[in-house]
This record gives C-alpha cells, structure tokens and sequence, in this order.
C-alpha cells in the first residue's frame, strides 16, 4: 500500500452511505410510503421524506412524521422494523452503486487513508452494503444508526467513528450529501466534502467544499489543507 503524503493532517476518510456510496434514498423514499399507506398514514411523498427522513435515522424521521400527523399511537419500533423489511426486500433488485465514490473509497485505500462507514441505516443496510461491494477488507470500522442513541444532525454518530478510529475529530474528513450529515460533520469538528446528488447545493452551504462527483482528487486537495 502506498504512504500517503506526510504533509497531510487528515489520516482518516469516512463515508457516509446513503446517497453517497448507493443510490439508495429513492428506495427507501418508496419503502417508507408503502409502510406508511400500510399502516393508514398519509402519502410519504418525496417532498415529506426530504423533509423527515433524508439523511436521518427512520427512529427520528418516524418521529417527528408522526407527531406532523398526529398519529404518535402507532408504535415507532413496529414502524422501524417494518420498513427495514421493505427496504431489504428491494435492496438487491433496485438499489445500485454510485461508482464515482466506490472508485474513490477504493483510491483511499490505496493512497493509505484509514477509511469507514458512518450511517444513518440500519447496522444490517451497513451490513448488506459492506458485503455486496466487498468493502470489508477495506474498512477500519463502520458506524450505524443502531450504533448512536440520536443521529444526525447530531454531531454522535461521526465522533463515534472517531473514537472507534481511535482518532481526534481534525484527523477526519466526511464525504456527505445530505443537510442533516454535513450539519453532524461540522459539529463534530470534521472537514466535510459534500457531493450534491439532488442539484440544490445551497442545501449543503456549511461544507467546506461541494461537487457533483466524488474524485480522490478533490478528497485529497481537501485533506492536505484548508481552502
């Protein structure tokens, strides 16, 4: 494995998934409205995902959904499960790999960064990704919503990645896409590139740097120094 460049003060990439390493969210969008309709709530329209879910755990996005719709007697663990179900019932069959990170992750490893997963899925999605794109042998360690008593925006689950990196917060930098994942990224301290999967990058401001594709390139531009 190649040394990586001693002037750099980042030693550790962390990636988030969802909309980062897989194409995910449509799917889950899709999962979360059929349990939703399942269980006579209203439509979990793409607009309420984004809203609710996008870059959260489902624990807060079912939370704050259904107190938006004043159905708090449902039980959030029979919602939680039964949407883990739907999702893994799609995951193989209509989830797809977003190359341009994968290549970058693989780059990483490479070049001698330190590399992890910190999600908001559950630990099996962690799981079910790690093993269908071999990225096993790559990680260091991988961080999942069931890992973190709240998740993003809070700044928990990237300094659990830290910590289990056995890394203070400034040796990290986060590839994110989402609001709630760059707004845990920052506070945990981190250097967050972010890439803007949906065309709205004022959505993604408070990262130190946006782009439309991720590159091993911009991540070590980023990694070597501020900008």
């Amino acid at each position: 494995m190649a040394e990586r460049c001693a002037s750099n003060d980042v030693t550790a990439i962390i990636f988030d998934m969802d909309g980062v390493l897989i194409d995910s969210e449509p799917v889950h969008q899709v999962a979360t409205d059929h349990v939703a309709r399942r269980y006579g709530l209203p439509p979990v329209t793409p607009e309420v995902f984004a809203h609710y879910f996008y870059g959260r755990t489902d624990y807060s996005g079912f939370l704050d959904y259904l107190a938006a719709v004043g159905r708090t007697d449902l039980s959030l663990p029979m919602l939680i499960d039964a949407n883990a179900a739907e999702y893994a019932r799609r995951f193989a069959r209509e989830v797809r790999p977003f190359r341009d990170a994968l290549d970058a992750l693989h780059a990483c490893a490479v070049h001698g960064y330190r590399l992890a997963i910190v999600s908001g899925g559950r630990n099996s999605e962690v799981a079910a990704v790690v093993e269908r794109f071999a990225l096993g042998r790559l990680l260091d360690v991988t961080v999942g919503g069931d890992d973190v008593p709240i998740g993003k925006p809070d700044p928990a689950p990237y300094l659990l990645g830290a910590q289990r990196l056995g890394l203070l917060p400034q040796k990290c930098l986060v590839i994110e896409d989402a609001p709630a994942g760059v707004a845990s990224a920052v506070a945990a301290g981190m250097r967050c590139l972010a890439v803007d999967r949906s065309g709205q990058p004022e959505l993604l401001a408070q990262a130190r740097r946006i782009v439309t594709s991720v590159s091993f390139e911009a991540i070590e531009e980023l990694a070597a120094g501020d900008r």
